[in-house]
């Protein structure tokens, strides 16, 4: 490949790729002003690292939240399939851990477990996607309605209390650094996050999302299966939100109904500010990758400035999404009248 072209090339993908150019500048900024108001406290070894620990969960709770999205839809149960699977995980994890079990059977319980979660996420998903694709009830509607069933659910199972006293296996491998500091919950972010990226990315099932969200009377004329695929990706969502769930009781060492109450509002502005279309048919793994990382590096900032109350995050994350929001619509709307010139 010549010089010429490869300028080209570079100039091509910069081009598209404009909004993750415009996060990392925007990632970059974060950490350099937050650096600056805590003098220097905040850019150490111990905070990324503890950056790079927290970011997994809310960030596989968006990954779910970016599918439902990008089929031109919104899934506000992805929080409620997160405690109900942590729950009957844990009971089920509980219950199948034999006593003075070995590491090996321990490491075998956990994957089984792992298998478990996920499959209860799958139902979850199932059920919000049949309301949506056969039902037909629109997706806010629908997912807030089996948000609300799923979180009785989790609820009435634990009249409200923790389930404590779990296998350590769970907390100690949630827990462990690869090398020392590699976090293993960063590793699970990264293969969910590469597993979604290859979804939309190299099969018929990801062409198939995107073809819906942009158009679905499109899509069922051209002769894809509506209903299956808003299913299956629902599904997704819920054994992505199972993972995140599980993620969380391990962090915790135990199982609560509200783990995961804080992180809906932050799994939508993640979406929007990776520049996932909310009417559908748009976004990439790469932008909220970086979109979730900047919320974290906010998120543990804010925690260093002890007259910020943790009561204002939500306050915040709100204003931040509205915000976003109008300069995405303001910008789509200048760009339509240039094109229209």
């Amino acid at each position: 490949m010549s010089e010429k072209t490869k300028r080209i090339d570079l100039r091509s993908y910069l081009k598209g790729d404009s909004n993750n150019i415009k996060l990392i500048a925007m990632l970059l900024l974060s950490f350099a002003v937050l650096c600056i108001a805590t003098k220097g406290a905040f850019f150490s070894g111990n905070q990324v690292v503890l950056i790079a620990y927290l970011f997994p969960e809310m960030g596989i709770l968006a990954l779910g939240m970016m599918l439902a999205m990008i089929s031109g839809g919104i899934d506000l149960t992805v929080v409620a399939v997160a405690d109900l699977a942590g729950i009957l995980s844990c009971m089920f994890m509980k219950a199948i851990m034999p006593e003075g079990a070995g590491l090996a059977v321990q490491a075998a319980v956990l994957v089984i477990t792992l298998l478990f979660s996920m499959g209860v996420g799958a139902i979850c998903g199932i059920f919000s996607g049949s309301l949506i694709s056969r039902v037909g009830i629109p997706a806010m509607v629908a997912t807030l309605g089996a948000s609300d069933i799923i979180l009785g659910l989790a609820v009435g199972i634990t009249n409200g209390s923790s389930i404590k006293d779990l296998p350590p296996i769970l907390n100690q491998v949630v827990n462990y650094r690869l090398l020392g500091f590699i976090p293993v919950t960063t590793l699970v972010f990264a293969a969910c996050a590469g597993v979604v990226a290859f979804i939309l990315n190299k099969t018929a099932l990801g062409f198939k999302i995107y073809m819906i969200g942009s158009n679905q009377t499109a899509a069922r004329y051209s002769g894809v299966n509506n209903a299956k695929i808003l299913t299956l990706t629902y599904m997704i969502s819920g054994m992505l939100s199972s993972i995140s769930g599980l993620l969380m009781c391990g962090h915790f060492n135990s199982a609560r109904s509200d783990f995961g109450k804080s992180y809906l509002t932050p799994s939508i502005l993640i979406c929007v500010l990776a520049g996932v279309n909310p009417n559908g048919g748009k976004g990439k793994v790469a932008g909220l990758v970086i979109a979730v990382i900047i919320l974290q590096t906010l998120s543990s900032g804010f925690a260093l400035f002890q007259n910020i109350s943790d009561y204002y995050k939500n306050l915040i994350w709100g204003l931040v999404l509205i915000v976003v929001m109008i300069i995405n619509v303001t910008s789509e709307r200048m760009r339509a009248k240039k094109a229209g010139k």
